[in-house]
């Protein structure tokens, strides 16, 4: 059985789009309104955090990333982040490693650590890897993926007020009050029969957008 310790320096701006993406993409004007602007920064966090839990992946990038990792051999190790732009240092055992190819290790595609000329030593908590992964520039398809996503939760959240909270609210009426309400199934893209707090985080075709970032968790040896 093999883990690994991950420790993710927080960067300043986390949101994969911002709030004029969203403005953008809605052509509607949300900064100068204080409460929308809360709520579709919101939404964008949301929307964030659910990209990263498909993919498996921070994305955003972190500099001299420190992972720890229980080892019992072979000769791969598979960095947790992609894409790895650079591996700072590598210390087994309390060792330090020397990177290059007549060396102890090298730093192979999608992130694999191959140790030259030998196994990586077994042991818990043994190999200690400090690097730098991620995107600087977060892909343009990823901003667009966060942006309707955020775009979706944030309306469902416009909806939502202005029906007071009640899903499926069809008309409202004021004198001799009357209320008029939709008879829907879930399962579209905004989930009208279960109000706001049922609208679809992400849809199929972005999750297909997304699939070529997602990692399926991999042992940390082979």
């Amino acid at each position: 059985m093999t883990s690994v310790t991950i420790h993710l320096t927080p960067v300043a701006s986390s949101t994969f789009a911002t709030v004029a993406d969203v403005e953008a993409f809605l052509q509607v004007d949300i900064s100068t309104d204080a409460t929308k602007n809360a709520a579709c920064v919101r939404a964008l966090e949301e929307a964030t955090a659910a990209i990263r839990n498909y993919c498996h992946q921070y994305l955003s990038e972190v500099e001299d990333d420190e992972v720890t990792f229980d080892c019992v051999g072979g000769s791969k190790l598979f960095l947790p982040e992609l894409p790895v732009t650079e591996v700072d240092s590598v210390t087994e055992g309390g060792t330090a490693l020397v990177a290059g190819a007549d060396e102890d290790y090298q730093l192979g595609e999608h992130g694999v650590l191959h140790r030259v000329g030998q196994e990586w030593e077994s042991g818990i908590q043994i190999i200690e890897v400090k690097y730098t992964h991620g995107y600087d520039v977060i892909p343009d398809d990823i901003v667009g993926v966060c942006t309707r996503a955020a775009s979706r939760g944030y309306q469902a959240g416009l909806a939502s007020a202005a029906t007071a909270g009640v899903p499926g609210v069809a008309s409202l009426g004021l004198g001799d009050f009357q209320a008029g309400f939709q008879s829907s199934v879930g399962g579209g893209v905004s989930e009208p029969a279960g109000g706001a707090s049922t609208a679809r985080m992400l849809l199929l075709s972005e999750k297909d957008i997304l699939d070529k970032y997602r990692v399926v968790p991999q042992p940390t040896r082979a």
